[in-house]
Protein backbone atom coordinates (compact mmCIF):
# COMPACT_ATOMS: atom_id res chain seq x y z
CA UNK A 1 0.00 0.00 0.00
CA UNK A 2 1.51 3.66 -1.06
CA UNK A 3 3.27 5.23 2.41
CA UNK A 4 0.63 7.66 2.23
CA UNK A 5 -2.41 6.20 1.71
CA UNK A 6 -0.73 4.85 5.28
CA UNK A 7 0.25 7.82 6.88
CA UNK A 8 -3.36 8.81 6.16
CA UNK A 9 -4.85 5.81 7.93
CA UNK A 10 -2.46 6.42 11.00
CA UNK A 11 -3.11 9.83 11.22
CA UNK A 12 -6.73 9.53 11.10
CA UNK A 13 -6.60 7.25 13.98
CA UNK A 14 -4.89 10.17 15.82
CA UNK A 15 -7.97 12.15 15.72
CA UNK A 16 -11.00 12.37 17.59
CA UNK A 17 -13.76 11.26 16.04
CA UNK A 18 -16.63 12.94 17.79
CA UNK A 19 -15.19 15.94 16.77
CA UNK A 20 -14.81 15.42 12.92
CA UNK A 21 -17.83 17.10 11.37
CA UNK A 22 -17.32 19.95 9.08
CA UNK A 23 -19.32 22.49 11.46
CA UNK A 24 -16.97 21.35 14.84
CA UNK A 25 -13.67 21.73 12.21
CA UNK A 26 -15.01 25.66 11.58
CA UNK A 27 -15.43 26.61 14.85
CA UNK A 28 -12.58 25.39 16.04
CA UNK A 29 -11.03 27.10 12.76
CA UNK A 30 -12.61 30.48 13.85
CA UNK A 31 -11.63 30.25 17.28
CA UNK A 32 -7.81 29.50 16.17
CA UNK A 33 -7.63 32.30 13.90
CA UNK A 34 -9.58 34.96 16.57
CA UNK A 35 -7.38 34.21 19.28
CA UNK A 36 -9.47 37.24 21.31
CA UNK A 37 -12.64 35.20 20.83
CA UNK A 38 -16.14 35.32 19.30
CA UNK A 39 -19.14 36.19 20.32
CA UNK A 40 -22.08 33.41 19.90
CA UNK A 41 -23.98 35.69 17.33
CA UNK A 42 -20.62 36.06 15.50
CA UNK A 43 -20.32 32.26 15.26
CA UNK A 44 -23.91 32.17 13.98
CA UNK A 45 -23.29 34.69 11.28
CA UNK A 46 -20.24 33.14 9.91
CA UNK A 47 -21.40 29.94 10.10
CA UNK A 48 -25.10 30.50 8.56
CA UNK A 49 -26.35 27.84 10.96
CA UNK A 50 -29.04 27.60 13.18
CA UNK A 51 -29.47 28.07 16.99
CA UNK A 52 -30.05 24.63 17.43
CA UNK A 53 -26.99 23.45 15.63
CA UNK A 54 -25.03 26.13 16.74
CA UNK A 55 -25.57 25.42 20.47
CA UNK A 56 -25.02 21.32 19.77
CA UNK A 57 -21.65 21.24 18.55
CA UNK A 58 -20.84 24.18 21.13
CA UNK A 59 -21.57 22.06 23.82
CA UNK A 60 -19.61 18.96 22.18
CA UNK A 61 -16.72 21.03 21.80
CA UNK A 62 -16.67 22.18 25.10
CA UNK A 63 -17.78 19.01 26.87
CA UNK A 64 -14.17 17.83 25.08
CA UNK A 65 -12.52 21.01 26.67
CA UNK A 66 -11.58 22.03 23.19
CA UNK A 67 -13.65 25.45 23.70
CA UNK A 68 -14.11 27.45 26.85
CA UNK A 69 -17.49 29.74 27.11
CA UNK A 70 -17.27 33.09 29.08
CA UNK A 71 -19.61 35.56 29.82
CA UNK A 72 -19.42 39.19 29.41
CA UNK A 73 -21.59 42.22 30.17
CA UNK A 74 -21.18 45.10 27.47
CA UNK A 75 -23.48 48.12 27.83
CA UNK A 76 -25.67 45.53 30.71
CA UNK A 77 -26.01 43.14 28.13
CA UNK A 78 -24.86 39.41 28.68
CA UNK A 79 -22.45 37.78 25.95
CA UNK A 80 -21.45 34.23 25.64
CA UNK A 81 -17.82 34.57 24.25
CA UNK A 82 -16.62 31.56 23.34
CA UNK A 83 -12.66 30.76 22.99
CA UNK A 84 -10.22 27.55 21.94
CA UNK A 85 -8.63 25.77 24.34
CA UNK A 86 -4.73 24.43 24.85
CA UNK A 87 -6.35 21.30 23.95
CA UNK A 88 -8.52 22.18 21.02
CA UNK A 89 -5.75 23.75 19.12
CA UNK A 90 -3.82 20.46 19.68
CA UNK A 91 -6.55 18.88 18.09
CA UNK A 92 -7.06 21.47 15.19
CA UNK A 93 -3.50 21.10 14.41
CA UNK A 94 -4.06 17.21 14.31
CA UNK A 95 -6.76 18.26 11.48
CA UNK A 96 -4.52 20.13 9.63
CA UNK A 97 -1.76 17.51 9.30
CA UNK A 98 -4.67 15.12 8.31
CA UNK A 99 -5.79 17.63 5.43
CA UNK A 100 -2.62 18.06 4.17
CA UNK A 101 -2.26 14.07 3.75
CA UNK A 102 -4.95 14.49 1.70
CA UNK A 103 -4.06 17.22 0.10
CA UNK A 104 -0.67 15.24 -0.81
CA UNK A 105 -2.88 12.58 -2.01
CA UNK A 106 -5.23 14.63 -4.40
CA UNK A 107 -1.92 16.01 -5.95
CA UNK A 108 -0.20 12.86 -6.48
CA UNK A 109 -3.59 10.96 -8.03
CA UNK A 110 -4.02 14.08 -10.29
CA UNK A 111 -0.11 13.32 -12.01
CA UNK A 112 -0.98 10.07 -11.90
CA UNK A 113 -3.94 10.48 -14.53
CA UNK A 114 -1.97 12.77 -16.80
Amino acid sequence: MNDKILMLLSESRKLNGDVITLTRILIIALLAYFIDGLQYRELKSALNISDGKLISNLRKLEKFEYIRREEVTIDSKKLDVYYITENGLKEFKKIIRWMNLITDLVKMDEERFR
